[in-house]
């Protein structure tokens, strides 16, 4: 590990400025020197000590985690690895020339700059390391979901899949434009969209519609039809809404606002929805998923639990009264974020 690196760095330097010896040198303590100025000589102990204050209780945390989760989920060290590397591949294409060619020393200074580390292969590691504290929440999240949770979720979010067809109307909006003109183009669409309901109110098929007035090319030559679909099928809030809120055989009678324009929605037939037990597992993941995302504690909590269940111990008690600083530390902030984020 790469802390293991830097000490075992470190005291073979301090072997080196003693010369090669055969014996290394005591002191009267029993405490063995590692580097000599003179007659005077500089024991492990003085060694241990300032590197515990310098690399503190948070590196040995990081020690500590790497080798209990590398092992836990042993199958997916090459998945690890390989996110590692796909992260550094995106970060290098921030640090380019103009000519497009890779700086590595601007990369490697950013990179010592907000986190310390002076080589990629120490990044990678840290990478690596989030990777495996990443599935280490998510399966504690997992364990927090309790049954009568996944049932009421069933209850009131399952739906049946349903057939639906729609318009879309897309404002014609530029980059180049002004405030003013692309507030005409928005206008122009919305009227658009609210002709086309004119038209469905007079009878016209919806098919026959969608064909002469949506934008979407991938659906409007077959009548706008979508097929059949599930929330977040489509990928818009305000959509998925619509669709559910609409009677079966009914169209949208406003146009509905979207990320990307205006949909008019036409509900045709809806199936039963899936029995419990096959949704179960896709219920499970949604929970625990808005567990971590609504509460900043998940992670704090999942790791500590980790560490106590492989029966951590730390023997020297500066150690240990650190840590028990540090994770009350990581609590704390963990309930100021998400006080912040409740009163946003």
């Amino acid at each position: 590990m790469k802390k293991i690196r830097i000490i075992v760095a470190v005291l073979l330097v301090s072997l080196i400025v003693t010369g090669c010896q055969k014996e290394i040198p005591k002191l009267k303590d029993g405490n063995e020197a590692v580097a000599t100025i003179g007659e005077k000589k500089i024991s492990t102990q003085t060694l241990y000590k300032k590197l515990k204050d310098i690399y503190g209780t948070e590196k040995l945390i990081d020690i500590i985690d790497s080798q209990i989760l590398e092992k836990k989920y042993s199958k997916k060290v090459e998945d690890a690895e390989k996110d590692a590397d796909n992260n550094i591949k995106q970060i290098k294409g921030y640090y380019t020339d103009s000519n497009g060619n890779f700086n590595e020393d601007q990369l490697l200074a950013a990179i010592k700059q907000y986190y310390g580390y002076d080589s990629l292969d120490e990044f990678r590691e840290t990478l690596k390391l989030n990777y495996f504290r990443n599935l280490e929440t998510k399966a504690y999240a997992k364990s927090q979901i309790t049954e009568k949770q996944m049932k009421k979720y069933y209850e009131t979010d399952i739906v049946g899949d349903r057939k639906v067809a729609h318009i879309q109307v897309i404002p014609k909006v530029k980059d180049s434009m002004t405030d003013e003109e692309k507030q005409k183009a928005e206008d122009k669409a919305l009227q658009k969209a609210k002709d086309a309901i004119s038209e469905l109110k007079k009878g016209k098929k919806f098919a026959d519609v969608a064909k002469s007035v949506s934008a979407d090319d991938s659906t409007k030559d077959k009548g706008g039809d979508l097929g059949y679909i599930n929330k977040g099928s489509y990928g818009s809030d305000a959509f998925d809404k619509e669709v559910w809120s609409l009677e079966i055989g009914k169209y949208s009678t406003t146009p509905v606002k979207t990320e990307t324009g205006y949909e008019i929605v036409y509900v045709t037939k809806e199936k039963a929805k899936k029995p419990f037990e096959k949704v179960k597992n896709k219920i499970l993941k949604t929970l625990s998923e808005e567990l971590i995302a609504s509460d900043a504690n998940v992670q704090v909590s999942a790791l500590e639990k980790m560490r106590k269940d492989a029966k951590v111990v730390f023997v020297d008690k500066d150690l240990q009264k650190s840590y028990k600083k540090y994770m009350n530390d990581l609590h704390t902030a963990a309930v100021n974020q998400n006080n912040q984020q409740a009163s946003e």
